[in-house]
């Protein structure tokens, strides 16, 4: 861009505004689960009645160099809110609308009060507003940003960090400041690959488990829409929805009903059903706010839970959603789609419609998590569920449905009972030591070697092994180190989850062998586990 196309914007702005050239479009934001409006954001657009639409890729830069874009950003704001009020005396409200900030608005000493008097003048309440900032702006300017920011959370305002991924993410912006809304930039969606989708996913896996609700712009197709769906992405915007519109075309799609805009009991109803985490590899527990157990989240690292969202409504229940992982799962119930296993529950025909019916009830009622395990057609079922939220009459519930088909699992059962032996084979001496419950259990011990986990402590069982099968000269030694008093706290604060030693044993016959004694952190669910392995060198 020349010089003479800045000179020409900065030159006409001011007049531009003054003969309302300058107007405030708006793109819908929708909410995934849902499709109905749940914001519309607002955009600058310069019309000149000769010259027609400017690029604001051309004018805005202009504007920002020149230090008139607070102007700017605050007549889109003006426009925002009048167009609120307007839309709630018809009596067809849009929820809210976001506007953006720039960079140079926050060198302004009077941005906070200008905001505060331009939705007091049109009665707007500042949680009908939220305001866009970008990245850099938390980086070029942290200190002044960090004040403003808190001033605008403590209002009621929801602040959405803008464009994130643009090419100045900083995980620390994401560590500094409050954010209620991560908006991720298009560039995201340009080259849609298997590589760039799981970036995507893991990051709004990541602003899930810091509260931070998700939104993606630049959604163009069907199967980028389904994927930011499945991903658990609380919101879509894009050309594939709504491209931006004037005022008066987006208020006549909503009264015809081309757009449905959700009502302030949505709004808080799904803001909280959104804190649910698709991608989590324990979604339920986390949502409960409960840590799973280390060998939970190890075993479900690349496993797809199969999740639904129920809403129950007067006793008639609807599937909201389902991922492909669920909908594989009832086929095992003898289902083919959602909408069987739906007309099923609805109907109240089957022993199992009966027990989903009291189950849901149960989760509805209680509000904690409950687990359900029943057997039907040979197949095994777990259910657990949680209530997310509850609205008037409704509550939804979300689902997470293991089956096990009974001969398949007996099979692969007995092939893990075979391995298991096979590689305890290996060793003379294998067991499990819990030092919470002062148990041991013995897993393995090869030939005729005695065995000492029935004695009163597990103390007096490791001192007995040790008389019995250790070198005289490497007893004290070995006594050491199997002190559960330290051995313990050795295993945890070591890099590789366990200590090893070795030491001169006599096991079964064999004098002054060497023998490798490690004792190792295994996961598990109730209490901290510790496996104390001998084997020969």
């Amino acid at each position: 861009m020349g010089y003479e196309d800045i000179t020409f914007f900065v030159d006409t702005f001011s007049e531009a505004l003054e003969k309302g050239h300058i107007h405030a479009y708006f793109q819908p934001i929708y909410r995934a689960v849902t499709g109905k409006m749940m914001c519309a954001e607002s955009l600058a657009r310069w019309i000149d009645p000769e010259k027609g639409l400017f690029s604001p890729a051309l004018f805005i830069p202009a504007l920002e160099e020149s230090g008139l874009i607070f102007e700017l950003d605050m007549e889109i704001l003006r426009q925002a809110c009048a167009f609120y009020n307007e839309m709630r005396e018809k009596g067809t409200p849009i929820p809210s609308f976001s506007v953006n900030l720039s960079r140079r608005d926050f060198k302004h000493d009077d941005l906070y009060d200008r905001v505060i008097s331009t939705l007091d003048k049109y009665n707007v309440p500042h949680d009908a507003i939220n305001l866009e900032v970008t990245e850099s702006l938390m980086i070029d300017e942290p200190e002044v940003f960090r004040d403003v920011l808190q001033k605008f959370n403590n209002a009621g305002f929801t602040m959405w960090m803008d464009d994130f991924g643009s090419g100045y993410s900083s995980l620390n912006v994401l560590k500094n400041y409050n954010f209620g809304l991560m908006k991720f930039d298009m560039v995201f969606l340009r080259d849609f690959t298997l590589k760039g989708r799981k970036l995507l996913a893991s990051l709004i896996n990541m602003a899930k488990s810091l509260s931070i609700h998700t939104l993606i712009e630049g959604i163009e197709h069907e199967e980028q829409q389904q994927f930011m769906l499945d991903a658990g992405c609380e919101a879509l915007q894009g050309f594939y929805f709504s491209k931006p519109c004037a005022k008066d075309e987006l208020s006549s799609m909503i009264s015809e009903g081309k757009i449905v805009c959700e009502d302030t009991d949505d709004r808080a109803y799904w803001e909280q059903i959104g804190k649910f985490n698709f991608l989590s590899a324990n979604p339920i527990e986390e949502f409960a706010g409960i840590d799973a157990p280390e060998d939970k989240a190890a075993e479900h690292t690349d496993t797809v839970s199969s999740l639904a969202l129920l809403e129950c409504n007067k006793g008639t229940v609807k599937y909201i959603y389902a991922n492909e992982a669920y909908r594989k799962r009832i086929k095992y119930l003898g289902f083919n789609t959602i909408e069987e296993i739906e007309n099923d529950f609805n109907s109240q025909r089957t022993e199992q419609s009966f027990m989903m019916k009291k189950f849901m009830e149960d989760i509805i009622e209680q509000g904690d998590i409950k687990i359900a395990e029943y057997t039907a057609e040979d197949v095994y079922l777990r259910l657990s569920g949680i209530c997310l939220a509850k609205k008037k009459d409704c509550a939804m519930v979300a689902y997470n449905l293991t089956t096990f088909e009974t001969e398949q699992e007996v099979e692969k059962a007995n092939q893990l009972i075979y391995i298991c032996n096979s590689l305890f084979a290996t060793y003379e001496v294998a067991v499990l030591v819990y030092p919470e419950s002062g148990i041991v259990n013995r897993i393995h011990t090869s030939n005729n070697l005695p065995t000492f986990d029935k004695e009163s402590s597990i103390n007096e069982s490791l001192r007995k092994f040790c008389l019995s099968q250790v070198d005289e000269v490497d007893q004290e030694r070995y006594l050491q180190f199997l002190d559960l008093n330290t051995a313990i706290e050795r295993v945890e604060n070591s890099p590789k989850g366990f200590i090893q030693d070795k030491f001169r044993m006599h096991i079964n016959g064999t004098p002054n062998t060497w023998y490798s004694v490690r004792l190792s952190r295994v996961p598990a669910i109730n209490e901290p586990t510790y496996l104390l392995t001998i084997q020969s060198m």
